[in-house]
């Protein structure tokens, strides 16, 4: 249990002497950058060029915990690390988990020598680490103190045209995108609109379409039960003269009838008698002048001239 109930003292000091560091507090560990050193110190794969050990902001810190998160799923070491506690620069919270690190680092590190200076690559190192409270001092310093230099102030105001600009060109190319799916969404729209449309016109054109047709299915089915009818008659004897000439009529008729085209099938029914003024769907009879159109007519006459009466 190496490292645990080791004052702040002793851990300042193995801290500084691993690496070269002049820590005075254990809140300066808040920053996180001494975390990802640590394991660095073990494993030698943390990236420690992006590890700010100058960081001032809390979301700075973040990144820097973010780098010792990546190492410990790496490595896959299964222990928390409560950054929303750590960041705070609170005493006992990262002494707790300097001892931890500290056993973690006795247990695994090599008898290899590690240099600490060249995998900073020389950055520079904060000497203590700002906590909630010197973060707003030292924003009130920045805002109280008196204007720059005119050399500083024309570097700033040179610097800010590049950055302005980039930013703008950024914008603008999101605009641009922008105007693009603002275009293609309104012909989508009115591509809707023209469908919905026509839907509703063919809705509105379905039941004209089925009574015309249940209309003059109906004729053809009292054509079909007069003729069959009045063949039965002639068989019986009801007609006598000219039976036969009507028995030929009736025939032709039901081969008009009974005629076909492919793709079209013949439905037997039992033929029942349906009465004169309604055909066989119960649909009153309209007038027949001008119900036959040229266009619809049978593609060759089935009745000769020979055979017309």
């Amino acid at each position: 249990m190496s490292g645990v109930g080791e004052s702040r003292t002793e851990l300042l000091t193995w801290l500084n002497d691993l690496l070269k560091l002049n820590y005075t507090k254990i809140e300066q560990c808040g920053t996180g950058a001494a975390y990802c050193q640590i394991m660095d110190s073990i494993y030698g794969d943390v990236p420690m060029h992006r590890v700010k050990f100058n960081s001032t902001a809390e979301y700075e810190f973040m990144t820097n915990f973010k780098i010792l998160q990546s190492c410990f799923t790496k490595h896959k070491v299964e222990k928390i690390i409560y950054v929303e506690k750590l960041v705070r620069c609170r005493f006992q919270d990262n002494l707790e988990f300097l001892q931890w690190l500290k056993r973690y680092w006795t247990q695994h590190k090599d008898e290899s020598i590690y240099d600490p200076d060249s995998r900073r690559k020389f950055r520079p190192t904060a000497n203590s680490a700002p906590t909630s409270g010197s973060i707003i001092n030292v924003a009130k310093r920045r805002t109280s103190s008196g204007p720059r230099s005119s050399l500083t102030g024309a570097t700033r105001s040179g610097s800010l045209p590049s950055r302005n600009q980039g930013a703008l060109g950024t914008r603008r190319v999101t605009t641009e995108q922008l105007l693009s799916m603002q275009a293609e969404l309104s012909q989508a729209q009115a591509n809707i609109q023209s469908l919905q449309k026509e839907l509703t016109q063919y809705k509105e054109a379905m039941p004209i379409m089925e009574r015309e047709r249940d209309f003059y299915f109906g004729k053809l089915r009292d054509i079909e039960i007069l003729s069959q009818s009045t063949k039965d008659l002639c068989k019986e004897g009801v007609y006598e003269n000219e039976s036969e000439a009507l028995v030929k009529f009736l025939n032709k008729v039901q081969q008009i009838l009974y005629a076909t085209e492919e793709g079209f099938e013949v439905i037997e029914e039992d033929s029942q008698p349906v009465s004169q003024s309604q055909d066989a769907l119960g649909y009153e009879k309209l007038p027949t002048e001008n119900l036959v159109d040229a266009k619809h007519q049978p593609p060759q006459n089935l009745i000769t001239d020979e055979e017309t009466f």
